[in-house]
C-alpha cells in the first residue's frame, strides 16, 4: 500500500514452492500459525490432489507443518468460504452447496443447493500429516455455513460423576443456501454440539426472530485470558441437573452478525450483537441503521491502552436519498452511536475491512520502507512491532 491509498500488487506467496493449490477467503491466524484452506474446480488439480486442501505454516519455523486432503473422495466440490479452529483441531465442512456445471446451461450460479447431502464436519489434528487422521462427523441435516462465529470446548459434569468435553461452534446457518444473485436466504444462529469421541453433533437454533450473516468476533486484546467464564448448572427435564464448565473468556463471550431486511433483497440493515455464555446463549440486542441506510459487513474494534476491554462496532453505509456514503461507529457495551462520519467518495455496497490504529499505520510504512532499502534479511531482524505486517503481508491474515 502506498501512503496515498493505492495499492500495488508484489505477487504470490508459495511458501517457498510448498503452495501448490489455490487459497480461499478466510486464513486464521493461531498463535504463530496459519491456518489455511481452499477448494478447486479445476479438474487437474482435483485429478492430483483432490477437492479440498488444508495447510498449517508455522512463521517461526517458516515452513508448512501440516498440509493434506482431507476428503478421500473427488465425486463433488463442495463451497466451503470458512474454517475455524479449537486448542487442538482445525475444523472445516463439507456442506449441501456443491459446484455444478448446470450454469452453463441454465443461468445463476455456478454452486447448486443439493438436498441429498448433509452436512458434515471435518476435524482434523493440528500436527495431522494425513487424512486418515482426520475425524468425520456427519450433522444428518442439510445445509451450509458460510462464515462461523466461534467455537470453543465445553465440559459437561454429569450427576453420576461423569465427564464429556463438546465442541461448540456457533455459526449463522442456512438450510436451503443459494448463491444466486436475485435468490434471498434465510441464515438462523445455530448451536452445534460436537462430540469428536462418540463422532456425533447436535444442533439448536439459539434465535429465528432475525436473518443474519457476517459473523465476526472482536479481536483479543494482549492480555485475554482462557479462564471459564462461569459455571453453570443446568436441570434437565428429566430431573436431573449438568454443570458445564467453559473455556469460552470474558473477552470472547460476545460476538456480532448484520442483519438481513425483512423485504428479502439481501441488504444488511442493522447489526447484532450475541451471548454466549453458558447459561445465557441468546440474542443479546440489535442496532438498526436509521434513515433507511443500508450496511456492510461489521467491524469490531477493540481499545487501545487502559480502554482496551472497551469494542466498538463499525459500518460503512449508504443513504439511497442522499446517495451519500457514511461511516458509523458504535458503542459495543450500549450499541448507541457515537461517531457518524461523512465519506468523501461513494463506498461499495457491502465494503468491509480491518481497522489499523495510526501507529500501527505509521508503523506499516517503517516497514516497508526498510524492505525497499534491503535492511530485513529474513524476519529475525525484523523488530518487535513490525511482526505483525511480516504476518498480514507476506501470510495474508486478516488481522493480528
Amino acid at each position: 500500500m502506498h501512503p496515498d491509498g493505492r495499492l500495488e500488487y508484489v505477487g504470490y506467496e508459495t511458501f517457498n514452492g510448498v503452495l501448490d493449490y489455490p487459497v480461499s477467503a478466510h486464513p486464521v491466524q493461531d498463535g504463530n500459525d496459519l491456518l489455511f484452506h481452499a477448494y478447486s474446480v479445476d479438474e487437474e488439480l482435483i485429478k492430483e490432489h483432490g477437492t479440498m486442501k488444508v495447510g498449517r505454516y508455522n512463521a517461526e519455523t517458516e515452513s508448512v507443518d501440516t498440509y493434506l486432503v482431507p476428503t478421500p473422495g473427488k465425486s463433488h466440490v463442495s463451497f466451503a468460504h470458512s474454517l475455524i479452529h479449537t486448542n487442538e483441531h482445525i475444523i472445516v465442512w463439507d456442506c449441501s452447496v456443491h459446484f455444478s456445471t448446470d450454469a452453463l446451461f441454465e443461468g445463476g450460479s455456478f454452486f447448486k443447493n443439493n438436498q441429498d447431502h448433509t452436512l458434515k464436519f471435518l476435524l482434523i489434528p493440528k500436527n495431522a500429516k494425513s487424512q486418515d487422521e482426520v475425524i468425520w462427523i456427519d450433522s444428518g441435516q442439510t445445509g451450509a455455513i458460510v462464515h462461523p462465529l466461534h467455537v470453543w470446548e465445553e465440559t459437561e459434569e454429569l450427576e453420576n460423576g461423569e465427564h464429556r468435553t463438546l465442541i461448540k461452534l456457533w455459526a449463522p446457518f442456512c438450510e436451503d443456501l443459494e448463491l444466486d444473485l436475485k435468490q434471498s436466504n434465510t441464515f438462523h444462529m445455530m448451536e452445534f454440539s460436537i462430540n469428536a469421541s462418540h463422532k456425533t453433533v447436535s444442533q439448536q437454533v439459539i434465535d429465528d426472530s432475525i436473518s443474519s450473516e457476517f459473523a465476526i468476533m472482536p479481536p483479543k486484546p494482549s492480555h485475554s485470558s482462557f479462564k471459564s467464564v462461569c459455571t453453570t448448572k443446568v436441570n434437565n427435564p428429566d430431573g436431573s441437573s449438568t454443570v458445564h464448565s467453559s473455556t469460552l473468556s470474558f473477552h470472547d463471550r460476545y460476538g456480532f452478525t448484520a442483519i438481513f431486511d425483512e423485504e428479502g433483497s439481501g441488504h444488511f440493515v442493522g447489526y447484532a450483537k450475541w451471548d454466549m455464555a453458558s447459561g445465557n446463549r441468546c440474542l443479546h440486542s440489535t442496532q438498526y441503521y436509521d434513515n433507511g441506510e443500508i450496511g456492510g459487513e461489521p467491524m469490531v474494534v477493540r481499545a487501545s491502552g487502559k480502554e482496551r476491554d472497551t469494542i466498538y462496532v463499525g459500518s460503512y453505509v449508504y443513504n439511497e436519498e442522499e446517495n451519500q456514503s457514511y461511516f458509523l461507529l458504535f458503542d459495543g457495551e450500549t450499541n448507541e452511536q457515537v461517531c457518524r462520519l461523512k465519506m468523501p467518495k461513494r463506498v461499495p455496497y457491502g465494503f468491509h475491512g480491518q481497522f489499523i490504529s495510526g501507529e500501527d499505520f505509521e508503523s506499516h510504512f517503517q516497514y516497508h520502507e526498510a524492505l525497499d532499502k534491503e535492511e530485513l534479511n529474513d524476519v529475525q531482524h525484523c523488530p518487535l512491532k513490525w511482526m505483525r505486517f511480516f504476518l498480514k503481508d507476506l501470510l495474508g491474515l486478516g488481522h493480528i
